[in-house]
């Protein structure tokens, strides 16, 4: 089994995104930044033997990001041992270790990191590379995987673009995601 860890901040208004905020206002800010982290989790749906772990911001949200996100994922829900299921995820919300094959990283703010994405980026870990990283188009990292093993090659990533700023969200309104995120963006309103 293998460990996406992905950030995830309580989108209250003037919280997220202050870039675009600044812009936008801080009300539509906080509108985009929910739009954008369930486009990006609706993109990892199926991801398999892949355990996604969303690192909240504050520690002391996780019960309201739980309740905002967990119905824009999926209708129904299973809890068993700290993990939500359903069809296509497995989320928990831990600071607990369990022994994972692999732990990679995630940035929530990229809707292309799909699961095949992920998937693809993934293979070969271990055996022909010891680390894949993803940078980021503006800057930073939107994925990063490594093994503790030496001797081997890493591996990087096409750039993806990752949405901070309201030129980036319009970006991302006219690349392939795009529908998926004016949809979420409607169903935030």
């Amino acid at each position: 089994m293998r460990l996406l860890k992905l950030e995830i901040h309580e989108p209250l208004p003037g919280k997220v995104l202050p870039e675009m905020g600044k812009i936008v206002g801080p009300d539509e800010a906080a509108r985009r930044y929910r739009a954008i982290a369930t486009t990006t989790l609706l993109q990892l749906r199926g991801l398999a033997e892949t355990r996604l772990r969303l690192i909240v911001s504050p520690v002391d949200a996780s019960e309201a990001i739980r309740f905002w996100l967990l119905p824009k994922l999926a209708e129904r829900w299973e809890f068993n041992e700290n993990t939500f299921s359903a069809t296509g995820f497995e989320i928990d919300f831990s600071e607990t270790s369990h022994d994972f094959e692999i732990e990679a990283s995630g940035e929530i703010l990229c809707p292309h990191l799909g699961a095949r994405w992920v998937h693809t980026a993934m293979l070969g870990l271990g055996r022909t590379v010891n680390q894949v990283v993803g940078p980021a188009e503006n800057g930073g990292e939107y994925f990063r995987a490594s093994v503790s093993q030496t001797g081997l090659a890493e591996r990087i990533l096409p750039a993806l673009p990752v949405i901070r700023s309201d030129a980036d969200w319009h970006g991302a309104l006219e690349s392939a995601v795009g529908p998926a995120l004016k949809k979420a963006w409607e169903h935030e309103s």
